[in-house]
């Protein structure tokens, strides 16, 4: 069993998660990575394989499937131990782009709810007792600047009513577990990215690239730099809330944005 920490990355070979779990292992930290997508998972592990030098493994997990969350955590824990962190990343608005209250099912809105939503406290329950074993660990959680609503036309985000919901309660969820796991020694944060372009290929990239050349200016303008940002840029960030400096850092929902807000 490694004797380095252990980070679970769920949403790991996304754009995002892919830059995470670089940063992690520079860090010295092991890494357990979960995805839906088993391609690009695999595309994850083999192209960080050389760098990792055995600190990196993953499955292919469903968030929002109960007994998937259980067995990847348990397999994380197999495979390193030392359970230290959560980084729950996974997510997304959905397949159903819509904006209208009407255009929406009851099963399109339960899903975009449970893969934001439930799938964090799914994960987050699962973790949390290996944490409390070390009497330490690190959640952070991903909620968006799209938590306190959007104005004009849908963009990059599909389902933005659901998705907004979600993220928002989301914050909620992040505020009371932080004060239910302070006396194991677990901080539990919140990070709200602001427009965030992967690589190329990547699915929110893909999105943006696709819309008309007016509205990609339209979205830029808000923010004052006048760039989206990067998956360095919140890597960057979740490697500091894992960090031994961020130990007094509980209960924060953190923007990653740029100063759009």
């Amino acid at each position: 069993m490694s004797e380095a920490r252990t980070a679970i990355v769920t949403g790991g070979a996304g754009g995002i998660g892919k830059a995470t779990v670089r940063r992690l292992l520079d860090a010295g930290l092991s890494v357990f990575a979960v995805d839906a997508d088993q391609g690009t998972l695999d595309s994850l592990l083999e192209d960080l394989a050389a760098a990792a030098k055995g600190r990196l493994a993953g499955c292919r997990t469903d968030v929002t499937d109960e007994r998937q969350v259980v067995a990847a955590v348990a397999e994380a824990d197999s495979r390193f131990g030392n359970i230290y962190a959560l980084v729950h990343i996974a997510g997304g608005a959905g397949p159903k782009r819509a904006r209208d209250i009407e255009d929406f099912s009851l099963a399109e809105w339960s899903h975009v709810i449970d893969l934001n939503l439930t799938s964090a406290f799914l994960a987050a329950r699962a973790a949390v007792p290996l944490m409390r074993r070390r009497r330490e660990g690190r959640i952070v959680l991903f909620s968006s600047i799209i938590a306190d609503g959007e104005k004009g036309p849908l963009n990059t985000v599909t389902g933005r009513l659901p998705y907004a919901t979600a993220k928002s309660a989301l914050l909620g969820f992040t505020s009371q577990l932080a004060k239910d796991v302070a006396e194991l020694g677990i901080t539990v944060n919140a990070l709200m990215p602001g427009l965030i372009l992967g690589e190329q290929g990547t699915r929110i990239r893909d999105r943006f690239d696709g819309l008309p050349p007016e509205e990609r200016a339209r979205m830029l303008a808000g923010y004052p730099g006048g760039r989206p940002g990067s998956g360095d840029d919140v890597a960057a960030v979740v490697a500091f809330l894992l960090s031994d400096g961020a130990r007094f850092v509980s209960g924060v929902a953190l923007p990653v944005d740029g100063a759009f807000r």
